[in-house]
């Protein structure tokens, strides 16, 4: 028989799974076993002889271990059987190049070849080394339990599978109830329990119930299947046929956020693909907003990434209004200039709420959505160039406005009031010093409130007046009111078609404004005051267009001052009118006279005025008590002084300092030398790289808010009374699919749902979501089609 200890040997079990699973660090002492070469076999075996709701159950265990605890029952039995094994062996174990102890193969033929685990490198310990474990575990542990369970691994003290999370979803294999689990995908498994024996315990618990699991086997058979395959495009080859169920999904939502369409529209549409034969679960609105609102997620995320990368110069625009909800909000608009755009890009950014209005709150949104986006504070302290708004208090007051508290964080940025809204209120400043001006606003602001009153244009006055003038009546306004000079031409101009009408109606109803449309007087004013809108119209928009950079529009400007200097001289196209008017057969039914009670407006003083402020307001923008313009013409040479230019131009050299500090972007001297002796020989040179680059980035400053009048103008549309119910942070994400996706024809939805499945989105063919309730018609309905 030999000796005692070897029956021991002799009657081990062969290893298996569960022997193994159930062995993993009792203690710290079980790393002996492993250290000084004995087989798996034998510690399974003290395992099954010792186990904590066993008792021994051999005679040899009755003799070694008589009533002793586990913990110190293997100990000796370990010291009983290292004793039988150092009597028989003829060999010293030895030690291995990484400090490893290895035994040496047995010489006796009634013992089995034993089960030695396979030892790792010296560089695999020496990645154990520097982790940060887990509390209750040492190095020898954890080296232990690595080796013996592949897929483990550990980052900073918590336990990850990262297998699962190299897959991170079952994709085709997925089944109803079987999750992988997300503390294993990102290692956020920890210990529970009180003591270092009950936190070893839950450890092995966990890691054996995961290494079991259904869904980490359903993740070691995609593994072993992507064998020839890269683990990237594993779960998307897996998946062809979901993904493209699920694209056309995002097809359908993204056909109706870009057609300004409700959501609740896609109910409809999934309801006419599963007649054709395409069936899918996403078929609810709230899937819907929630797919709405990851694309808007993906594209704002790529995009923004794209632009930090390239390090781009950007000006921020803002607005506020108010929804159809009378909720404050603010949009946030972004221009920058990128390399492959030849011009620069105008970017919608988000649309947030106001809960307060104050200078501080608008401050703050507007910061922490930038830093939302990727746009840090060290980011925008480098590229930051210019802000943009319109002329409220709030944002442009010099104490305690928006652009007040900017500067303090970003002192070099150029802060620029919207260029239609200086037009606008310089107009209304020159208005209101004329005090003959109150007998024409009076009159207009009585037609806006008759012809704008409930069923008024529509019951007495529509009925009467000639098809072709209904539409001009509909459209008269405030004048004199806060909307831009092309409103304003637009308003009077419709009382200007309408003249005739007006009176009419008026003769019978409202004979005090009958009178005042008969007084010459009048007439000769409203032509006036249209030549005057007429010029202000078409500077308007032209400072509305995209390629308007603030150089253009000082072009613009002053050759609308000197339009309106020429119409001093001479009258304009309307005034000249009005004597042909008077005799024609159109205007033979108003008796006009002239009253003195109301004079006409003092020509020639009211047309100085308008010049006098459209000087101060629109061209002497000042920074650091310097026009703006005295640097950005550097870059102009249109604009240059030729008779006063030397080579090399002292003085322009001392401006691009200055220049460059505000562009925050460094002009080669070199460059602009040879730029400023290019042009002095010839107009038409060659423009040098730095200067172009200059040039591109002072078109990134905006002039006028104009971009962010549209975003107000596509809120209304998307968000209506019918709609009211949306969120702001929902109406942001529809815009931002509006104003920054491209047309359905080119938007590829396949990337976006990529991003869905990794995000652990349910794809369109997944069972487990919830079904759509069906309509149910009642019988009497169905009795007809019933019919014989």
């Amino acid at each position: 028989m030999g000796e005692p200890g070897s029956e021991i040997i002799e009657s081990v079990p062969p290893a298996g799974p569960e022997a193994s699973e159930s062995t993993t660090d009792e203690n710290e002492d079980d790393i002996q076993f492993v250290s000084e070469g004995l087989s798996r076999p034998v510690l399974e075996y003290t395992d099954l002889v010792c186990g904590d709701d066993e008792k021994p159950t051999t005679y040899h265990s009755n003799i070694l271990f008589p009533k002793m605890p586990k913990r110190q029952g293997d100990f000796l039995h370990f010291l009983k059987v290292k004793k039988v094994k150092t009597d028989t062996e003829s060999n010293e174990v030895s030690k291995n190049h990484c400090g490893l102890s290895k035994a040496k193969e047995p010489d006796f033929k009634y013992i089995e070849q034993p089960v030695i685990e396979e030892i790792p490198s010296c560089s695999s310990k020496e990645e154990i080394d520097n982790l940060v474990l887990p509390d209750c575990w040492n190095e020898k542990q954890a080296f232990m339990f690595t080796e013996q369970y592949k897929w483990l691994e550990i980052k900073e003290g918590k336990l990850g599978c990262k297998d699962c999370s190299t897959v991170r979803h079952l994709g085709s294999k997925a089944e109803k109830h079987v999750h992988v689990s997300k503390e294993w995908i990102a290692y956020l498994v920890t210990p529970n329990g009180s003591n270092k024996t009950t936190r070893q315990a839950s450890l092995r618990k966990k890691i054996r119930e995961h290494d079991v699991s259904k869904a980490h086997g359903k993740i070691q058979d995609l593994l072993k299947e992507s064998a020839n395959d890269s683990i990237s495009n594993l779960v998307h080859k897996q998946n062809n046929k979901n993904i493209d169920a699920t694209v056309k999904v995002f097809n359908t939502v993204y056909s109706l956020v870009k057609h300004n369409r409700p959501l609740s529209d896609i109910e409809g549409a999934m309801e006419l693909q599963e007649k054709n034969g395409e069936v899918n679960c996403l078929n609810t609105r709230y899937s819907a907003t929630r797919i709405a609102e990851h694309i808007a997620k993906e594209m704002k995320m790529k995009i923004f990434t794209n632009i930090i990368e390239e390090n781009a110069k950007i000006c921020i625009i803002i607005d506020e209004a108010s929804t159809v909800s009378k909720k404050s909000t603010l949009v946030i608009y972004l221009q920058c200039t990128i390399q492959s755009a030849s011009a620069p890009v105008m970017l919608f950014v988000a649309l947030k709420e106001l809960v307060s209005t104050t200078a501080e709150y608008i401050i703050n949104t507007l910061l922490t959505t930038l830093n939302d986006c990727g746009f840090t504070d060290d980011y925008l302290k480098a590229n930051l160039i210019a802000f943009c708004s319109d002329g409220a208090n709030t944002i442009l007051g010099r104490k305690s406005g928006v652009t007040t508290k900017l500067l303090e964080n970003f002192p070099e940025i150029i802060i620029w009031n919207c260029l239609n809204h200086r037009l606008q209120l310089s107009l209304d400043d020159s208005i209101s010093e004329i005090k003959q001006i109150n007998h024409l606003k009076i009159f207009l602001d009585k037609i806006y409130s008759v012809y704008h009153q409930p069923n008024k244009n529509q019951t007495k006055l529509l009925g009467t007046v000639a098809k072709e003038l209904e539409t001009e009546i509909i459209k008269i306004g405030r004048v004199m009111g806060p909307k831009w000079a092309a409103c304003r031409l637009q308003a009077a101009t419709a009382i200007w078609h309408a003249y005739p009408v007006l009176y009419v109606h008026f003769s019978h109803s409202y004979s005090g404004l009958a009178k005042r449309l008969a007084n010459i007087n009048f007439l000769q004013d409203l032509g006036l005051m249209i030549d005057i809108l007429e010029e202000f119209s078409v500077l308007s928009t032209a400072l509305q267009s995209r390629s308007t950079n603030i150089q253009k529009a000082q072009k613009l400007i002053k050759c609308t001052i000197r339009a309106l200097e020429n119409l001093k001289i001479r009258t304009g196209k309307y005034e000249s009118q009005i004597e042909d008017l008077i005799k024609s057969d159109k205007f033979k039914d108003i008796p006009f006279n002239k009253n003195n009670k109301f004079n006409a407006l003092p020509r020639n003083i009211l047309l100085d005025n308008i010049i006098q402020h459209m000087n101060l307001r629109l061209l002497s923008e000042r920074n650091h008590d310097e026009s703006i313009f005295d640097y950005l013409d550097l870059l102009e040479p249109s604009t240059w002084p030729y008779e006063e230019i030397t080579s090399p131009w002292i003085a322009g050299e001392k401006k691009l300092f200055h220049l460059c500090e505000i562009l925050k972007y460094e002009v080669d001297l070199n460059d602009f030398r040879e730029f400023v002796n290019n042009n002095i020989k010839s107009n038409n040179v060659s423009i040098p790289p730095t200067i172009q680059k200059a040039r591109k980035i002072v078109s990134t400053i905006a002039i006028n808010s104009a971009e962010a009048e549209r975003g107000f103008n596509l809120m209304n549309i998307i968000c209506t009374r019918v709609r009211n119910s949306l969120t702001i942070d929902h109406v942001s994400d529809l815009m931002t699919i509006n104003l920054l996706g491209k047309e359905l024809a080119d938007w590829d939805a396949t990337p976006f749902v990529k991003s869905w499945s990794n995000c652990h989105h349910r794809l369109a063919t997944d069972t487990r979501v919830r079904q759509k309730s069906t309509k149910v018609f009642h019988e009497n309905q169905l009795a007809i089609w019933n019919l014989q």
